[in-house]
């Protein structure tokens, strides 16, 4: 005669439950940190694309800084000056999917929001139609808005998925052609920067433009240089 050893139903149920407990208070924080690490890799790579973009450009068509950028606002010059800006510096160094038309939501999503939640009603929503757009080979959503000096670029990373908030998927790119010291920027030369690179950690996380919940005007404009600021990490204090 030999005994068998085994467990028995209830310490079955006790062990599942134990592991069901551990997977729930987990899970949120696991799935938190993937979409974090997710943003910071889609992020570093649509900056890549336009950074090298910029600089194979300069090899055939002067130094950046000697580029014509034309000065437009929201309106039909916009995505006129944007598609010319575009063809003539980038076109044939970036992977396009498709072009987006004008005034259309084919390529952006219907709503987005800021870094604090509250609906973006009258920035991203009226430059995202009227810039001249366009979805990257890796799916990033872009739009150019030329501004004299510089150029802003608007990106989606994921289009029209979700969650479309600044900061989280939604960022500001400038390719500037002078020096800058203000709200857009603090750098000594031309290139591509994250809206707000440069400027020092106590403005990055206030005032109007900061990656903070506490932020008063464009809530999260500055989530971007804050990553590049960090390493490009996103810490935990930041606003996600």
């Amino acid at each position: 005669m030999t005994k068998q050893f085994g467990f028995t139903l209830a310490e079955v149920l006790i062990t599942l439950g134990i592991i069901g407990v551990v997977a729930a208070l987990t899970m949120p924080t696991l799935i938190k940190n993937y979409q974090k690490h997710e943003t910071v890799n889609r992020l570093k790579e649509t900056y890549s694309i336009l950074y090298q973009a910029v600089r194979m450009s300069e090899t055939e068509n002067g130094l950046l800084e000697t580029w014509e950028i034309p000065n437009t606002y929201y309106n039909a010059n916009t995505y006129t000056y944007g598609k010319a800006f575009f063809t003539q510096y980038l076109k044939p160094y970036l992977k396009v999917a498709k072009e987006c038309k004008y005034l259309s939501n084919e390529c952006w999503a219907d709503k987005y929001t800021w870094a604090n939640g509250v609906a973006d009603d009258t920035y991203f929503p009226s430059s995202k139609n009227k810039t001249y757009g366009m979805v990257l080979a890796n799916g990033s959503v872009i739009g150019f808005w030329p501004r004299g000096s510089f150029c802003e670029i608007y990106v989606d990373l994921n289009g029209k998925k979700g969650p479309n908030k600044i900061g989280k998927d939604v960022f500001d790119i400038v390719i500037a052609k002078t020096p800058r010291n203000d709200s857009f920027g603090n750098f000594n030369k031309s290139g591509v920067y994250m809206y707000g690179q440069g400027i020092q950690r106590t403005v990055l996380t206030s005032g109007e433009l900061g990656c903070s919940k506490t932020a008063t005007t464009y809530v999260g404009s500055y989530c971007g240089a804050l990553i590049i600021h960090d390493g490009w990490k996103i810490e935990k204090y930041y606003p996600w």
